[in-house]
C-alpha cells in the first residue's frame, strides 16, 4: 500500500531490495504486475474521465503525462538498472500475470518471470491454446522462451497432484517441465505426492501427510534424468516446435519440439534432443514432419538412425528418406510420451540389414538396436 508514485518512496524501497540482494543471489517479486506502471495508474491514480481499478480512488485521478513525469523510467525498469548496476549477480524473478511475462522480460529485463500459462492450460488441456503461446513467444522473441519459470503449482494454487493425479498425465506434463525452455520450478511436496495446498499463512501442515514412495521412485526414473542434463534443454536459441499430423491434420494435443545445446558444436549428436508428449486420453498415431530437418540428418539414400528413448529405454529405428518425406511416425498411448537422447545414423548400403530389421520391428523399440540385427 505504499505511494510508489513518491521518488521518496521508490529509493526506499529500491534500497531494502538492494539490501537483500548483497545477502541473497536470488529475488522473487511477488505479484509484480501491480507495480508496473499501467497498473499504478489504473489501481491508485486513474486517468480523469476514466473508470478507476478500485473506485475509491477516482478522486486521485491524475492525467497520464503527469504520471509519467513524476515517474519517468517506471519502478521496475529502476530497480532492475541498479541492481545491475550495484548487485550485478543477482537473479531477479517477477511474478506477473495478466499477460504480462513477455514484457517483463522483453521490456524490463527481468532475468526470469513466472509462466502461468504452462500449468493452467496443459492442466485444462487446452493444447491448441499452448502450442499457440509457444509459437507466438518463439516467432516474436526466441529469447523469451528461456526465460520462463515453468510449474505445475505454488502457494496460490492447488497441489499438482490434485490437479495432474498421480500417473501418466502428472509424469508427462512434469517431462515437458523437465525439457523445455527456461525454467523448471517444483513446489513444496510436489515429488511427495503431497496433496495439501500450501500456503505461509500456516506454522505447519494441516493434513498428516507421509511421501509416496512410489511416485519418488518414478522421479528418479523418468524425471531426475532429465533434470540432470538440462544443458540439453534451457536454451532456446536451437529450440524448434514442431507439429504432428494425424489423418492429414494437425493434431494439437501432440506436443513436439527439438533443440540443440546452444554450447555443443552444430553437428554434435549429444548436443541434441526430440521430445514428443500426447497430453490426452485415449492413443493417437501420428506423423511428425521436420524431424530430418530438425536433427541435421544426412543424404544417405539407404540411411537409418537409431533413436534412443531415455523414457523406456528402447531403441527405435526409422528410415531417414521416409523422415524427410513423411516424418518421424509414433503411436501414441494416451498421456504417452517419449524423450529421444540418443542417435545414431547407420547404412544398409552394403546390404547391413537394418532394412529387414525396420521391417520386422515396424514402430515397436527393441532394447538394443545393434543387437537385434544380429
Amino acid at each position: 500500500q505504499l505511494d510508489y508514485v513518491d521518488a521518496d518512496v521508490r529509493e526506499a524501497v529500491i534500497q531494502q531490495i538492494l539490501e537483500v540482494a548483497r545477502r541473497f543471489s536470488v529475488i522473487r517479486f511477488d505479484a509484480a504486475m501491480v507495480l508496473a506502471r499501467r497498473h499504478i495508474q489504473r489501481l491508485g491514480y486513474p486517468q480523469p474521465g476514466h473508470e478507476a481499478g478500485i473506485p475509491s480512488r477516482t478522486a486521485a485521478a491524475v492525467p497520464a503525462d503527469e504520471l509519467r513525469r513524476r515517474m519517468p523510467e517506471g519502478f521496475w525498469r529502476e530497480v532492475v538498472d541498479r541492481v545491475a548496476a550495484e548487485v550485478p549477480d543477482t537473479l531477479l524473478l517477477a511474478e506477473a500475470f495478466w499477460l504480462m511475462e513477455g514484457y517483463f522480460v522483453r521490456t524490463l529485463g527481468m532475468h526470469r518471470v513466472y509462466n502461468s500459462a504452462f500449468m493452467h492450460m496443459l492442466r485444462d488441456e487446452k493444447n491448441a491454446e499452448y502450442q499457440q503461446v509457444i509459437r507466438e513467444t518463439v516467432t516474436f522473441d526466441h529469447r523469451i522462451l528461456g526465460r520462463y519459470v515453468n510449474f505445475m503449482n505454488n502457494p496460490d494454487e492447488r497441489s499438482a497432484i490434485d490437479q495432474f493425479g498421480s500417473h501418466d498425465k502428472y509424469f508427462g506434463v512434469a517431462t515437458l517441465l523437465a525439457t523445455l525452455p527456461g525454467l523448471p520450478m517444483f513446489g513444496h511436496g510436489q515429488i511427495e505426492g503431497y496433496s495439501e495446498q500450501y500456503g505461509m499463512e500456516f506454522r505447519r501442515p494441516q493434513r498428516d501427510e507421509w511421501p509416496d514412495e512410489g511416485l519418488i521412485e518414478r522421479h528418479r526414473r523418468e524425471i531426475f534424468p532429465l533434470l540432470q542434463q538440462r544443458w540439453r534443454f534451457a536454451g532456446s536459441s536451437g529450440f524448434r516446435q514442431l507439429t504432428a499430423l494425424e489423418g492429414g491434420a494437425a493434431n494439437h494435443d501432440v506436443f513436439a519440439y527439438a533443440n540443440r545445446a546452444e554450447s555443443s558444436p552444430l553437428h554434435s549428436w549429444e548436443s541434441r534432443s526430440l521430445v514428443v508428449y500426447l497430453n490426452r486420453y485415449p492413443r493417437a498415431q501420428v506423423r511428425v514432419p521436420g524431424v530430418a530437418e530438425a536433427l541435421e540428418l544426412g543424404n544417405d539414400p539407404a540411411g537409418y538412425i537409431i533413436l534412443y528413448d531415455q523414457r523406456s529405454g528402447l531403441d527405435y529405428l526409422r528410415q531417414v528418406d521416409d523422415l524427410r518425406r513423411h516424418g518421424l511416425e509414433l503411436s501414441l498411448d494416451g498421456y504417452g510420451c517419449h524423450v529421444f537422447l540418443g542417435f545414431a545414423e547407420v547404412s544398409d548400403a552394403d546390404g547391413a540389414g537394418w532394412s529387414e530389421l525396420a521391417q520386422r520391428i515396424g514402430l515397436h523399440g527393441v532394447p538394443d538396436a545393434h543387437v537385434a540385427l544380429r
